[in-house]
């Protein structure tokens, strides 16, 4: 009887002590549902806190299967050592990948996110989604403001300049805010390119960099944004050189493509016939009227309904009879429309020779088993693009020459020419080189190459490099050849170091690579001066990894490094280990030191989820990570879909900046689905 009154009376105890602490939680404000009451077996009272921390939510999603945890290599913070564990979501088909986007979403800093994975240190890394509607983050939100495209444009002096802009949405205008100046020019920049410093423009102006006299390089904004991101804008607006791939950059050396050169078969086409003008079957240049075109035996073009009888036909460029500086030879006739071949300089070419190939002798190249073909047969009958590739010529129809040619390629479908190299470009190219009191002198092995599209002059280039483009072996400025593709060298000239290795590391990994912002960081800065700086104290300070690392030299390996193959940088998509100092862009790391924050994904952690549809936004979107270099700069991205893609620095994909959220940080409410988002205040 006694326990039974005992353990009524601690019944009742527990139920009123409980209420009492239900009544504190409510006087003072907070939220009921965040706790949970528990009386011990002595009577006291065990409050705890629910888990509400976005940490925690990907940390339960494990046992849900929505997530993974990370056990590979990681060291998220530049200064902090790992304390917890990394989680990421995850999802072995494409219907939990899709019910994974409903579940990532946050509202922080009045801005929608999605949830990536947590890092080391407690926080979550979380990417841009675009502005909530109705504190919601709906797939199906309309375009808001935002950068347009990357281009080019003059910017005077004489124009306004804000540090800051506001946007009337309801009128869809721009107008400067901030510090308002005029005169000088600066990058971060914006400008509605108006002489008035109260004009409002529907297109406004970042300024990027510098170009050249008044031309600058420039972000547009507009209010055409994809919902999901903060507008497009280039990687970089520059692709010519490895350095384009960093984050920041900093030294860059001079480029040069040499292009094969092209022969014009038709000059122009499609020129309207007229009953006025005069043709003939043969023609004369000098002879007859000095430094000009006569007619032999003209004829009037009188009958309109038989134009077909001009095929072959030349016709002065004047129409007339008699003589003229310029001519034309008829290579076809649709209607009353011609096709031609130009005749300049005392041209009377209608054909040319072309050979299998070619012997030599004390410099004169003649033609292998020759063939000749008219310009009319070339026009009108080449059906494939490499018909003639390989073949040699001389100029016209010689079959002997001292300038030997060798076609790359026909053109078609406009079969106006041929692409070719020639004997005449025949230049020296060395295995190595050395470099004292600036001027490099070629060594080891110097071969003599010109027919580059040969494999075996390609396999020569494999190990001779280096070249002053010319038949001297001393120069003050040498080039190094890395690449070739479509008929195209590609070439750096080595200004100042000792070779392309010192070169190439002087681009992408010396303590001082990182001194000039690329384009994409300009305008993610310029996005979190605008939207985040009063956010700053709930960030914590992450590594975002530039990961500059090579895989594969490919042609900028001096030794057999292949002129076909690329620079790869780190394929790895496992590791969230970044290996170089200067690719750790973080605010406390001052060789690659961050203004904010803030910065892009990477690589690695995109393909952490396994399914793309829980990347996927609808429109491609740029990560940090390099991807290699051919004759271009290649950045890897993500495709609409959510795939892993990537294209060269000066395409303006998606801007989504990426953030991660201090240790603890909790949500007040929500679910995390895209109508109930958690909310971070």
């Amino acid at each position: 009887m006694f326990s039974k009154k005992f353990s009524s009376n601690i019944r009742k105890r527990k139920r009123m002590i409980t209420a009492m602490v239900i009544l504190l939680v409510v006087c003072l404000g907070i939220g009921y549902s965040a706790f949970t009451t528990n009386l011990g077996i002595n009577g006291t009272l065990n409050v705890s806190k629910y888990d509400q921390t976005l940490y925690g939510v990907l940390e339960k999603a494990v046992s849900k299967g929505y997530a993974l945890e990370y056990t590979g290599e990681h060291h998220d913070s530049f200064t902090v050592e790992p304390t917890k564990k990394i989680y990421h979501w995850w999802a072995n088909n494409d219907t939990d990948g899709t019910a994974i986007q409903d579940k990532n979403n946050v509202i922080f800093a009045n801005h929608c996110w999605q949830m990536i994975r947590t890092t080391d240190t407690g926080g979550v890394k979380m990417v841009y989604n675009g502005e909530a509607e109705n504190n919601q983050c709906l797939n199906t939100r309309g375009n808001h403001v935002g950068y347009g495209s990357s281009t080019t444009t003059q910017l005077l002096p004489t124009y306004y300049y804000g540090t800051s802009y506001t946007y009337d949405s309801t009128n869809n205008v721009f107008s400067l805010d901030g510090t308002i100046t005029t005169g000088t020019i600066q990058t971060g920049q914006y400008t509605c390119k108006q002489t008035t410093s109260t004009g409002t423009c529907g297109t406004l102006y970042l300024v990027d960099k510098f170009s050249g006299g008044t031309t600058y390089y420039v972000a547009t904004l507009n209010a055409n944004s994809q919902y999901s991101q903060f507008g497009k804008i280039a990687y970089n607006q520059k692709t010519e050189l490895p350095a384009y791939v960093g984050y920041m950059y900093n030294t860059t050396f001079p480029y040069n493509n040499i292009y094969a050169k092209h022969y014009n078969i038709a000059f122009s086409a499609e020129a309207t016939i007229q009953d006025t003008w005069y043709y003939s079957t043969a023609i004369d240049y000098g002879n007859i009227v000095s430094n000009q075109y006569t007619l032999i035996n003209p004829q009037l073009v009188s009958d309109l309904n038989d134009y077909s009888n001009l095929v072959g036909k030349y016709i002065l460029g004047s129409g007339e009879s008699g003589s003229d500086t310029g001519a034309i030879y008829v290579l076809s006739v649709e209607e009353n429309k011609i096709s031609f071949r130009e005749l300049r300089d005392g041209d009377i070419s209608t054909s040319l020779t072309i050979g299998d190939s070619y012997t030599e002798s004390e410099g004169i190249y003649t033609l292998t088993n020759p063939v000749n073909i008219s310009y009319i047969d070339w026009f009108t009958n080449v059906s494939d693009y490499n018909i003639y590739k390989g073949k040699y010529l001389c100029d016209g129809n010689n079959n002997s020459c001292s300038n030997l040619k060798r076609i790359c390629s026909s053109r078609n479908p406009s079969k106006t020419g041929y692409y070719y190299f020639s004997s005449q470009d025949a230049y020296f190219y060395s295995e190595s080189i050395s470099y004292n009191n600036a001027v490099y002198t070629l060594t080891g092995d110097i071969k003599k190459i010109w027919d580059v599209e040969l494999s075996t002059e390609q396999e020569l280039l494999n190990n001779h490099h280096y070249t002053c483009f010319s038949n001297e072996t001393t120069c003050t400025s040498v080039n190094y050849v890395y690449y070739y593709y479509a008929a195209t060298i590609s070439t750096i000239k080595l200004n100042g170091v000792e070779n392309v290795s010192i070169a190439l590391d002087n681009m992408i990994s010396s303590d001082t690579v990182n001194q000039v912002n690329s384009s994409i960081k300009t305008g993610v800065d310029a996005w979190y001066k605008k939207y985040m700086t009063n956010y700053t104290s709930q960030l914590e300070d992450v590594v975002f990894c530039n990961d500059r690392s090579i895989n594969k030299l490919g042609g900028w390996d001096s030794s057999n490094g292949s002129i076909k193959k690329q620079l790869e940088f780190n394929q790895s998509y496992n590791s969230l280990f970044c290996n170089n100092e200067t690719d750790k862009f973080s605010i406390a790391n001052n060789k690659a030191k961050l203004t904010y924050p803030v910065g892009l994904l990477e690589y690695p952690e995109i393909t952490l989820p396994f399914n793309s549809n829980i990347n996927k936004s609808g429109a491609e979107y740029w990560l940090i990570s390099p991807r290699e270099f051919n004759y271009y700069a290649g950045v890897r991205s993500v495709s609409a879909s959510g795939g892993i893609s990537g294209a060269q620095s000066t395409i303006s994909f998606g801007l989504r900046p990426a953030i991660s959220l201090k240790p603890g940080t909790e949500y007040v409410s929500g679910t995390g689905s895209m109508a109930d988002p958690y909310i971070v205040q």
